[in-house]
């Protein structure tokens, strides 16, 4: 009797084993492992669970779903053991403590107005309208930072690492990976709500990696623009596609990369490819419809102001991408966005002139796309100095005088201060070792050094291509007036083997850069925003690769190329705290508060290098293939229990 007892106890889970046995080898590869989802829904989700009964699940399991990648398994599993697996996958999954339905998701225009004051959100990529990556939130702070541990982490699963800056509403956390997925993640668990992955063609064209920076939010929809130049609307709640509408045409060299901006019901979105022959542009779609409403131009047409900067038909093809984000100001009414190299890259000679608008910051009338004014950073750049980087907006005190300004870090080496009503130039401070210019006249117009040109032979020139930054976000902290700079020290030897070349019989060769080995390291570098001088600077072993966020509690975190997230005093630079990852850091740290407490997180996971870089650091910088992980930390209290499940996605 007690042998037959036994076998009845036992009974349960050996049904469940068999159940395990038969999902690992039928349903594993489309559910994922522990029917997370993968190319097949989410099993373990409570609204998937509640809305299948067991009939229902056997019918699908016998039967398949017609018309799906969905196939029947008649004959092939015992349907009651498989159910009984499912089951338990749902029970041991970790629950979202949010409902997407109560209440539902929905930013308003006036709360994107003044997200710098949400404590609980993070509604735009650069945290607010100003980009300057700041939050008065203050409970983690210098004094106990060394308490901050991680609460848990989410793995995305997909190739190609993470470069997005996630937003946080009505906790939950939306984030993007490579090859244009999108998650939605509850703040407080780590729980997966959905996902979404957008389905590219096989034809693309991008440069640098297939990478995605993040979504843009409106009421009760997200937009993410996408490697195949489309801006894709979803339902915040489901993920589901409202509408998708086209912004370029990959045959046209175009693809999307960066996070768009929502002004009032205007989605505005910029474009990547100018490393190829395009041309480039910003465009504004209607949020309700996906209407386009406006295009501006950032290479004009004949009959247009600055197309005489370009010689015979070179601004047909002159590049002048827009693959970052923008800023506004609602007090002008302007969006400030910067924009990258002419195109080809080193051989000016194809395309002489200023080249108009690259490598300028321009700003527009929201309603209309209409050009206000501009500056430019780099004219006839023939070293890839790409200005897309960040304007941040900042109120400045310069001569005795308030100015309302906007600052910028160039890949030039320069950190400038332009007036935002105006353009006016306000000042240019190097803040790398720079060769190409020997500094800028009154009206901000750079002057250049000839024995930086490149030409046939070769020529050193500092910047490197890389740039003094890349495009990863700096931040301000209104406490201490510095601006934090994730800064990048290199020189390039640059060629031109173009034009001119040719007309001189030269040999054939490559135009562009070599790096000098070994040299190039970083350096977290502050800022003084009301003059550019250098407050301090940290040197790293890597180039910084890795955004800035700056807190109330006198903290600036950020990461490296080698996995360490880090956070240091705003006002020294002191390092107080570091976390290693395990993986590359290319995105932005984030912060917000739930129920009380704050949270800080982090996107690890290497996406593309830094271009060409061989010293230190390497094998990390040019890792494509590495995955994504989220991480979200919290102050570690002692008897505290916390989630984290060691990287594990749900």
């Amino acid at each position: 009797m007690r042998i037959c007892w036994f076998l009845l106890a036992a009974l349960p889970a050996l049904a469940q084993n068999a159940g395990q046995v038969a999902y690992s080898e039928n349903c594993a590869i489309c559910h994922g492992a522990a029917g997370e989802g993968g190319s097949g829904p989410d099993l373990t989700s409570a609204a998937w669970q509640a809305s299948m009964t067991d009939a229902d699940l056997e019918a699908v399991i016998e039967r398949g779903r017609p018309g799906t990648a969905m196939p029947g398994f008649a004959g092939r599993v015992n349907p009651k053991e498989l159910i009984s697996h499912l089951r338990a996958l749902g029970r041991t999954a970790i629950r979202p403590t949010t409902d997407l339905q109560t209440p539902p998701i929905s930013v308003s225009n006036e709360q994107l107005l003044r997200a710098g004051g949400e404590r609980s959100q993070w509604l735009h990529y650069g945290r607010d309208y100003t980009n300057q990556r700041f939050s008065p939130l203050n409970q983690v702070h210098r004094g106990n930072v060394t308490r901050l541990a991680p609460l848990w982490s989410f793995q995305t699963g997909t190739p190609d690492g993470l470069q997005a800056s996630p937003l946080v509403v009505n906790g939950v956390i939306y984030m993007t990976a490579s090859w244009n997925y999108v998650f939605a993640i509850d703040a407080r668990t780590g729980a997966e709500l959905w996902r979404y992955r957008k389905r590219l063609p096989e034809k693309l064209k991008y440069c640098c990696g297939p990478v995605n920076r993040g979504v843009a939010i409106h009421g009760g929809t997200l937009y993410m623009a996408t490697l195949d130049a489309r801006l894709v609307a979803l339902d915040a709640r489901t993920g589901r596609v409202k509408w998708d509408v086209e912004v370029g045409r990959v045959e046209e060299n175009h693809s999307c990369t960066g996070p768009p901006l929502v002004v009032g019901d205007r989605v505005i979105v910029g474009m990547a490819g100018g490393d190829y022959a395009t041309r480039g542009f910003i465009d504004a779609y209607d949020a309700g419809s996906g209407k386009r409403l406006w295009r501006f131009w950032t290479i004009p047409g004949p009959g247009e102001k600055g197309n005489d900067t370009w010689s015979g038909d070179s601004w047909k093809t002159g590049g002048g991408a827009t693959w970052m984000n923008g800023s506004y100001d609602p007090e002008f009414n302007l969006i400030y966005w910067g924009i990258g190299n002419p195109y080809p890259d080193y051989d000016g000679d194809v395309r002489t002139g200023d080249n108009l608008y690259t490598n300028c910051v321009v700003a527009l009338d929201p309603e209309t796309g209409a050009l206000r004014w501009h500056y430019q950073f780099t004219p006839w750049d023939v070293w890839d100095y790409d200005g897309v980087n960040e304007m941040v907006l900042v109120d400045l005190k310069i001569g005795g005088r308030e100015r309302k300004a906007l600052v910028h870090a160039d890949r030039n080496g320069h950190f400038f201060a332009v007036d935002r009503g105006t353009g006016e130039f306000l000042y240019a401070k190097p803040f790398v070792r720079v060769n190409w210019a020997k500094g800028f006249d009154a009206k901000g117009r750079p002057i250049v050094n000839p024995d930086a040109l490149t030409n046939y032979e070769g020529v050193e020139v500092c910047p490197g291509a890389a740039g003094g930054k890349e495009w990863n976000a700096m931040a301000y902290s209104p406490l201490t007036r510095l601006v934090y700079v994730p800064v990048i020290e290199n020189c390039a030897i640059f060629s031109n083997y173009g034009a001119e070349a040719k007309k001189k019989g030269l040999p054939p060769g490559p135009s562009g850069f070599r790096y000098l080995p070994n040299q190039a390291y970083g350096k977290v570098t502050a800022v003084h925003a009301d003059t550019g001088e250098i407050a301090w600077e940290v040197r790293t072993r890597t180039p910084m690769g890795s955004g800035m966020l700056a807190t109330g509690g006198g903290l600036v975190f950020t990461g490296d190329a080698e996995g360490n997230f880090t956070a240091f005093d705003d006002r020294n630079g002191k390092l107080l705290w570091s976390y290693q990852t395990g993986s590359g850091i290319r995105a932005a740290p984030i912060t917000f508060e739930l129920d009380g407490r704050q949270y800080v997180a982090i996107a690890s996971g290497m996406a593309g290098a830094i271009r060409g870089y061989t010293g230190p650091g390497a094998p990390w910088m040019q890792n494509y293939r590495s995955g994504g992980t989220l991480y979200v930390f919290a102050l570690f209290e002692p008897g505290a229990s916390t989630r984290f499940h060691g990287g594990a996605k749900r």
